[in-house]
């Protein structure tokens, strides 16, 4: 593992083996044994579990360790509904400040999303889009904000939650015929409404692999 984001790897492989119901909710984060299995210090894992605890993966109880929390449906919803209102705001951005060359740039990405044939392809094109459209806006704090917004559901969003491919896809297009037009209104709408059907989409998968189940009450008092 790289040394320079090894805390962020661990907090990824945390974040996964939550997502595919390796820990559950009410489980012990056994940091030993984590260290052990990605063959680095206690270090970088204590790291990951306080950003995972930050953002609301686990809660540490002194003296006791860091026990998984069950995310729920309004968690995700959150989380997403945070993703559309800062894209939103570049897209606002993009029409303030963005140049022609900026704009043709953006258009030329979303033909590219136009023609992905596969996740992997669509999931390369859209990170194309959203970097030709921050750097449209010229607004490096939401770019930063963005940046540190972490994925729930980990690896290929595309490859891996049904329908998001088509909803992307579509959203994109209305969103970068909005840009064209000078329409601000209307695409930070767009942006809202995409992320905000992506995130019904993650409650769909997560509540089908009972991710959304309750902690038992003799677990928590087992603690």
């Amino acid at each position: 593992m790289d040394r320079r984001s090894s805390g962020d790897q661990v907090a990824a492989h945390i974040r996964r083996m939550v997502f595919e119901g390796d820990l559950r909710p009410g489980d012990r984060v056994r940091q030993d044994d984590i260290a052990e299995n990605l063959g680095v210090s206690r270090i970088p894992v204590r790291e990951a579990i306080i950003a995972l605890d930050r953002e609301g993966w686990v809660t540490i109880e002194p003296h006791r360790g860091a026990y998984v929390n069950g995310l729920d449906p309004d968690y995700v919803r959150d989380h997403y509904e945070l993703f559309g209102s800062i894209f939103a705001l570049v897209a606002r951005r993009v029409v303030e400040r963005g140049d022609a060359a900026g704009k043709a740039a953006i258009v030329e990405a979303a033909d590219a999303v136009a023609d992905a044939a596969d996740p992997e392809a669509f999931n390369l094109a859209n990170r194309a889009y959203l970097g030709a459209l921050h750097r449209a806006a010229r607004a490096p704090r939401l770019r930063s904000v963005a940046r540190v917004m972490t994925s729930i559901v980990p690896g290929n969003f595309f490859a891996v939650v049904p329908g998001a491919v088509d909803t992307q896809r579509k959203g994109l297009a209305r969103i970068t015929r909005s840009l064209e037009a000078g329409d601000a209104d209307a695409a930070a709408e767009e942006f809202r409404r995409v992320l905000a059907r992506q995130g019904d989409a993650v409650v769909e998968l997560l509540d089908a692999r009972g991710l959304f189940a309750e902690v038992d009450e003799r677990d928590l008092a087992a603690r």
